[in-house]
């Protein structure tokens, strides 16, 4: 009872409010223009032998009607001393969620984002559950060691959803090693596996596991730069049909820099194998991201984002990528800040898909005006 009281007094609570109203030219039947509102409320509180938060996100979309999606999530925290950690997180999430390529991006937070939406309508109605436990220790000055496993489900909530977005369950696990090379050079290891079945017709599964050896350095102020590189297996099984199992390359290289004060920039590129939310089966996918943000503090700040996919290899289904498939999405906005907790925002987001689905158009272009305040709620 002491220490539920001392967590009840240390209980914080943060909110935000974001609005946002978008339009653009209507292609192939699809009309982008839509008005949205989403909330974040967050709870934590915590003392020396743990932690517990709590949080709570709503959204809604006016188009097509009035789209609904809630997530939450539940976690709770055991600290050992300094030099370990247990936590338990529960998240959930229902509703219609907005898989358009130029909507404010609602990700599914416990499965793979689809590369490419849906054919159809762009609302589907989205179920998500994720129960995750993960550990973490220091085994010494320089050694950490830590690893994750969850059970996740993602994807149509109901029979219709489900031929448009496949729902998908199965475990995800994760194990790392860190080593402090010097100051500025860590070294690491990581083993993740995923397996996920499908809820399709022809009842697919897809695992997927790789081994990656990971250089984390610091090149300067402001300057790092991340290369992971290993070997990764895939194994895809589906009704009346032999099991396959194909050898990819899996690597990520990241570089953060910020070569002046008020500009900061992000490169990234990666290749993997994934489990294609829409077919089913297993596509070595390559992809490249980019950053940049100039802000002036307490004064104008411009962003601008890229992000670059495409296929290496072909599915078989009428939803599977092909070899060579593109996808590209971009955004440039202008942020005006209002007082110290609120901001306004202009910009524009676009997409393009080199081979569009069923009632997909080939680019989409909106321009958008978004309104974000923090709220806090309790201190």
């Amino acid at each position: 009872m002491p220490a539920i009281a001392a967590l009840a007094a240390g209980l914080l609570i943060d909110g935000s409010v974001r609005t946002e109203a978008r339009g653009g030219t209507s292609v192939g039947g699809e009309d982008p223009s839509s008005a949205g509102i989403s909330l974040d409320v967050q709870a934590r509180t915590s003392n020396a032998d743990g932690a517990l938060r709590f949080g709570l996100s709503p959204s809604a979309v006016l188009a097509q009607g009035r789209q609904v999606f809630v997530r939450g999530f539940g976690e709770a925290e055991l600290r050992f001393g300094r030099r370990a950690w247990v936590r338990l997180r529960q998240a959930l999430g229902y509703g219609s969620v907005d898989l358009s390529p130029v909507a404010t991006v609602v990700a599914p937070a416990a499965g793979p984002v689809p590369v490419q939406s849906p054919p159809g309508s762009r609302f589907v109605s989205l179920e998500e559950s994720n129960t995750s436990l993960d550990v973490d220790a220091t085994a010494s000055r320089r050694l950490r060691i830590g690893g994750s496993a969850a059970w996740v489900v993602s994807g149509g909530a109901d029979a219709e959803a489900r031929t448009s977005l496949p729902l998908t369950r199965g475990p995800l696990l994760r194990a790392h090693l860190d080593w402090a090379a010097t100051r500025l050079d860590m070294l690491g290891l990581e083993l993740s596996a995923r397996d996920q079945r499908y809820s399709n017709e022809l009842h697919q599964r897809a695992t997927v596991a790789s081994l990656t050896a990971a250089w984390r350095m610091r090149t300067g102020r402001g300057t790092e730069l991340s290369l992971s590189l290993g070997p990764g297996i895939g194994r895809a099984e589906q009704d009346d049909q032999p099991a396959t199992t194909v050898a990819y390359a899996v690597g990520t290289a990241d570089l953060r820099a910020t070569p002046w004060r008020d500009l900061s920039a992000s490169l990234g590129a990666s290749i993997e194998p994934l489990g294609d939310p829409l077919s089913g089966e297993i596509v070595e996918r390559g992809s490249v991201r980019a950053a940049a943000v100039w802000d002036r503090h307490r004064g104008v700040s411009v962003a601008a984002r890229l992000n670059a996919s495409v296929a290496l290899t072909s599915g078989t289904g009428a939803t599977a990528p092909r070899s060579g498939d593109v996808y590209l999405q971009g955004e440039l906005s202008a942020t005006v800040p209002l007082s110290a907790r609120s901001n306004l925002a202009v910009g524009a987001r676009g997409a393009f898909l080199s081979r569009p689905l069923l009632n997909q158009p080939e680019d989409q272009w909106v321009a958008f005006l978004s309104y974000v305040a923090q709220l806090p709620l309790l201190r």
